[in-house]
Order: C-alpha cells, then sequence, then structure tokens
C-alpha cells in the first residue's frame, strides 16, 4: 500500500486534500518485464551472429522467431505493468507505455467485478471490460474502496469471494 493505513482504513473516505490518487505495480511484479526485455537483447545478439556467419536460412528463422516471440511479450507485459493508474473524483485513467491510454468517467461505469487477482470496470455492455486492473496494485485496496464510493448508485459491483463485503455494503 502506498498510505500507512490499515486494510481495513484503507476504504475509509478520500482525503478531500488529495485531488488525484495515483497507482502502480510495485517492483515485484514490474521485474518479469524488464527480464523479458534483458532475454531479447542475447536473442538479438544470436540472430545477427547467425545472419553474419552463413547460418541456414532455417537457423536464422528460428532465431528471428524467438527474438520476435521476446519482443511481443515482453511490448505485452509492458503496456500492463507498467502502467499508472490515476483517480480523480470523477474518472479513472490508465497510462501505459506503447500503447493509447485509457480514460473512464466514473459516472459511465455500469458494472465493476472484483475478482480473486483482478478487478474489471464495465462501462459498455458485454464480457470485455472497459478497463481491467490487477490486485497486486501498490494501494489497490484503496483503489477498490475509493471506486466502489465514487460510482453511480445504480452501478452494480460484483464480488463473488465477498471478502469486502462489509466495506463495500457502505458505499453511498
Amino acid at each position: 500500500m502506498t498510505s500507512n493505513a490499515s486494510p481495513s482504513s484503507a476504504l475509509e473516505q478520500p482525503d478531500p486534500q488529495e485531488p488525484e490518487s495515483t497507482y502502480r505495480y510495485g517492483r515485484f511484479y514490474r521485474s518479469p518485464v524488464f527480464a523479458q526485455l534483458a532475454a531479447a537483447a542475447p536473442l538479438a545478439a544470436i540472430a545477427l551472429w547467425m545472419a553474419f556467419s552463413g547460418s541456414g536460412p532455417l537457423d536464422l528463422l528460428s532465431a528471428a522467431g524467438f527474438l520476435t516471440i521476446a519482443l511481443l511479450s515482453g511490448y505485452q507485459s509492458a503496456g500492463t505493468l507498467l502502467s499508472v493508474f490515476r483517480l480523480t473524483e470523477d474518472r479513472i485513467r490508465q497510462e501505459r507505455p506503447l500503447h493509447a491510454d485509457k480514460d473512464i468517467p466514473l459516472g459511465e461505469v455500469r458494472r465493476m467485478f472484483i475478482g480473486g487477482r483482478s478487478v474489471k470496470i464495465f462501462v459498455s455492455p458485454g464480457t470485455q471490460p472497459d478497463l481491467e486492473f490487477g490486485r497486486g496494485l501498490e494501494g489497490g485496496e484503496e483503489l477498490i474502496g475509493k471506486l466502489a464510493r465514487r460510482l453511480p448508485p445504480d452501478a452494480e459491483i460484483e464480488h463473488p469471494s465477498g471478502e469486502l463485503a462489509g466495506r463495500l455494503a457502505s458505499r453511498t
């Protein structure tokens, strides 16, 4: 958590002096992204060495394929795990490197699903969330509580595990 609050007090009312709250994944969650991108460097070196050493086309194609897979998985992970979430009084914004930002007005949220590992926010009907974040965010429980209180009264909050039920029931 980013604050010194205990988990039970993390879902209390937000500080009126704090106009925007920022949340991001901790180092533990971000480190795999850097590992994947670092793995791409030796693969690139091998592919270049093979290209200039006269290796066969099948070997070169194989090395290029491994390099592409490493770069694509690093790119996908970077977009998620290096995200920064900014919560204001009326919106949540996800800023992601190498991807378009997502900006969700809280007044338009229809449903929020709080799962064991992730939180999904739905503005449009359907099964695909408009915004999703892992519960591994630093201060993630605080973010969930603030979101629950700022959603429209008719927004549905699904929370199958029920671990936050007492704290979410008091939303206004």
